[in-house]
């Protein structure tokens, strides 16, 4: 018989017959706990490409959450934002991503691209033509710039004819009058480095835009203080709300405040 030098006691559980000696075995099957150190491991909310777009990966926004050893969240955090407050307003367009790429292929920076459309509609495909002006789309161009560009850019790229609306119908089809705005971007954005700006951004280029080549040129290069009447029309200052007493640097902060941090989007992206 074995002998121990302190009391012991029988305990039955389950036909188990289990020896304890000076204390007490818990019951077998009791409740466990694991601990985790540093808490689970952070989970990322995936994303997925829209369909269509080939190998171009778009800005998305994402959520991470850290949570601790119980479960509970104890960080949130958003990471892969839009590199530009205009490109984000783009992107909610159904034509957005499509015109963001085609804007790409042809070396042009979306978020310029974005800034523009801001700036001119709010990237709403608005019909404006009428009264002897034809005007008109989410990029605000006239039916002569609009055909003259999208022949440079598909004389450039003609793999983005696949992708567009052809003929007159064109104009108004926002994905398609994109490729035009692109191609007159990235015609301002040459026009300007000729003149002495090395790395045109989409501010730069916004007179070019508006006023033409030779104004956009000149408020382009022009100081601060000078009278934005030195360098276009009575009527071209009055339909875009310009007084007489408007100054360059005046017009830039206005420009600058609707494409917010676009602005100094560069739009070349090589």
């Amino acid at each position: 018989m074995i002998r121990f030098p302190f009391p012991c006691r029988r305990t039955a559980q389950a036909t188990v017959v289990l020896v304890t000696c000076g204390f007490v075995m818990p019951p077998i099957g009791h409740a466990q706990t694991v601990n985790v150190p540093g808490g689970l491991p952070i989970h990322v909310n995936a994303t997925y490409q829209e369909p269509g777009l080939g190998g171009w990966t778009p800005d998305t926004t994402g959520t991470a959450q850290a949570t601790s050893g119980s479960g509970a969240v104890t960080q949130t955090t958003t990471a892969g934002t839009s590199d530009s407050d205009a490109l984000g307003i783009l992107y909610q367009q159904s034509w957005g991503y499509a015109a963001a790429q085609n804007a790409e292929a042809l070396g042009v920076n979306p978020s310029a691209l974005a800034a523009t459309c801001v700036v001119e509609s709010g990237c709403q495909n608005l019909y404006t033509a009428g009264n002897g002006s034809t005007i008109t789309g989410a990029f605000q161009m006239s039916n002569g710039t609009y055909s003259q560009t999208l022949g440079e850019a598909l004389a450039a790229d003609p793999s983005l004819a696949s992708s567009i609306t052809s003929g007159t119908a064109g104009q108004q089809d926002p994905a398609t009058q994109a490729v035009a705005a692109a191609q007159y971007l990235k015609d301002a954005a040459t026009s300007l480095q000729h003149s002495g700006i090395s790395n045109p951004t989409a501010l730069d280029a916004r007179a070019y835009y508006n006023f033409g080549p030779s104004a956009g040129a000149e408020i382009a290069t022009a100081d601060d203080s000078s009278l934005m009447s030195s360098y276009i029309s009575g009527t071209a200052m009055s339909g875009n709300n310009i007084s007489s007493t408007t100054t360059v640097g005046q017009w830039r902060a206005a420009v600058a405040a609707k494409m917010g941090s676009a602005a100094s989007s560069s739009i070349l992206t090589g």
